[in-house]
């Protein structure tokens, strides 16, 4: 779903957010962290279309440390799946509070029509 303004710049898209959760955080820590990004993307225009637990408590390959000057390993992380629609003028300032959020260890966001025009785009050209 792409939509503009009438003036033709504000563009909004939809995307795909995972977040990577410190394991020692309590539940109602997390529920927190998540619920300040959604707060977050609707201060910024956007809206929150799904928001749930994909994995809880789940093993890394190798560890990841934590954000700040402790430094910590962590060998398991809670996993956070945010769907959501945003201005892409928007997207950097999102970007940065995940980053300031001391609780997420990893965080990655896609823009989930992106994706889709390349595989259409890579189906084509295979024919």
């Amino acid at each position: 779903m792409v939509e503009s303004d009438k003036n033709g710049g504000n563009m909004e898209r939809n995307y795909e957010c995972m977040l990577i959760l410190r394991p020692d955080l309590s539940e109602p820590e997390r529920e927190k962290i998540v619920a300040s990004i959604g707060e977050k993307i609707k201060e910024l225009k956007g809206q929150v279309k799904k928001s749930a637990v994909w994995r809880n408590l789940r093993d890394f390959h190798y560890f990841l440390r934590s954000k700040g000057a402790q430094r910590t390993k962590y060998y398991k992380g809670s996993y956070w799946l945010i769907e959501f629609i945003l201005p892409t003028e928007s997207l950097d300032e999102l970007k940065e509070t995940i980053k300031l959020e001391e609780g997420i260890l990893r965080s990655l966001i896609l823009n989930k029509e992106g994706d889709k025009t390349k595989i259409g785009q890579e189906k084509t050209q295979a024919k």
